[in-house]
């Protein structure tokens, strides 16, 4: 995905074919021509180009590639594929190009993409940081159409920060747009993620609406995931209402999942963690003990992710024994993919569940490979924090002077970084 001007493929192509810049030349374009064409100080003729493609035996469409096609197919090679995560450093690289050349269009592209990256990962301060940015390049190729894309991206932001009535404000603002461009693709994406929001405040009500708002704009939609995600959520909001309506959308839920057992896994945890909440605890268990069968063993990486939240679940709700033998299996695991951060999580679960269950020579064990773990990649936010629990716990053993020693820890910390 390197980016490299005309001038710059014509110079790397004759270096490695050993010409001089006169041996390149021929008698045929003068040497001082050459060297401004490869120091892209003078656009070469289409003539030229085939000269220097059939002497270099390079491909010409090759060396007519300008800048601004190459990052425009880096962007595409990336919207293409299936996994966004890993593609900070690129579009990164991408961005400084699409800037230099003032392509405002592009650079609006690559930073919404960017921003999903960042969301993807779940890495909130790096997502804020570009939003300003993000918002100059909205008003530099200001359309209908990008403005929804931005409104969405941004409400998705405050909906992962938790700020639910920010993000119901962009919501309307996308959905207003959405309306005028008759665009029902658009207006179903911003409808659902608003009534989530409406859901995740506990007015059921307003979200059961706005579900069904949608429910009537179903025939837009194409794809089936689409559907089931819909479907999904009318029966999170059912669960809270109306049981029997409940099992009538779960139905509709697998069937358009089909063979999608990752997202059926999903929808089984959802549907456990809002049963939890319901106090239906053992009902909530039997969907938990389903979603870990269920989930895919194809991605070791994302069956650790998914099996941590489920640990997590268990533990708040004081489903120990279920809660050790989920996270034995995902610390094994972790260990198995050599990843700190997970192996870290797993460290700490399973030093809060002994402790829980009164095993506190262990517990303390573990939650101090857990903090070992911690040190080597967090930030101190997240280290001053789990001094705090460490202080906590030790305090909660009677052993006063390490829980002063880590209680200490944290005030050093808190005070040289403002927390």
């Amino acid at each position: 995905m390197e980016i490299l001007s005309t001038g710059e493929k014509i110079k790397r192509a004759r270096i490695y074919r050993g010409y001089t810049l006169k041996e390149l030349c021929d008698k045929k374009i003068s040497v001082s021509k050459m060297s401004c064409i490869e120091n892209d100080k003078v656009k070469p003729e289409e003539w030229v180009l085939k000269f220097i493609a059939n002497k270099l035996e390079v491909d010409l469409l090759y060396l007519k590639q300008d800048i601004k096609d190459q990052i425009v197919k880096n962007i595409d090679d990336i919207v293409k594929s299936n996994d966004r995560k890993d593609h900070e450093d690129t579009l990164k690289y991408n961005l400084k190009f699409a800037t230099d050349g003032n392509y405002s269009d592009i650079c609006f592209q690559i930073l919404h993409l960017l921003f999903d990256c960042y969301l993807n990962k779940e890495e909130l301060e790096k997502a804020q940081h570009i939003i300003h940015n993000y918002y100059y390049y909205l008003q530099k190729c200001f359309s209908y159409e990008r403005s929804v894309v931005y409104y969405i991206d941004i409400a998705k932001w405050f909906f992962m920060c938790r700020e639910f009535l920010h993000a119901v404000n962009y919501y309307n603002n996308a959905i207003d747009i959405g309306v005028k461009i008759d665009n029902k693709e658009l207006l179903v994406k911003a409808l659902y993620y608003q009534a989530m929001c409406y859901f995740e405040m506990g007015n059921y009500e307003k979200s059961h609406d706005i579900a069904n708002r949608i429910i009537g704009l179903m025939d837009f939609l194409e794809e089936d995931i689409k559907k089931a995600k819909i479907y999904h959520l009318m029966a999170l909001i059912s669960l809270k209402t109306n049981i029997e309506e409940f099992k009538r959308y779960e139905k509709k839920v697998y069937m358009f999942y089909g063979n999608n057992l990752r997202d059926k896994a999903k929808a089984l945890f959802d549907y456990a963690y809002a049963l939890f909440i319901l106090g239906m605890k053992d009902r909530a268990v039997h969907y938990l003990i389903k979603a870990e069968d269920m989930y895919p063993k194809d991605n070791i990486k994302e069956l650790v992710k998914f099996n941590l939240m489920i640990v997590n679940i268990l533990i708040k709700n004081e489903v120990l024994d279920k809660a050790q033998n989920v996270c034995d299996v995902v610390l094994n695991y972790a260990i198995f993919l050599d990843n700190v951060k997970y192996i870290e999580r797993a460290y700490y679960y399973k030093a809060v569940i002994l402790i829980k269950q009164g095993n506190f020579e262990f517990g303390e064990m573990y939650m101090n490979l857990s903090l070992d773990t911690l040190l080597k990649f967090a930030t101190n936010t997240k280290i001053y924090k789990r001094y705090i629990k460490m202080g906590e716990m030790y305090y909660n053993m009677g052993n006063v002077s390490e829980s002063i020693k880590y209680f200490h820890f944290a005030i050093k910390l808190g005070q040289k970084y403002g927390f």
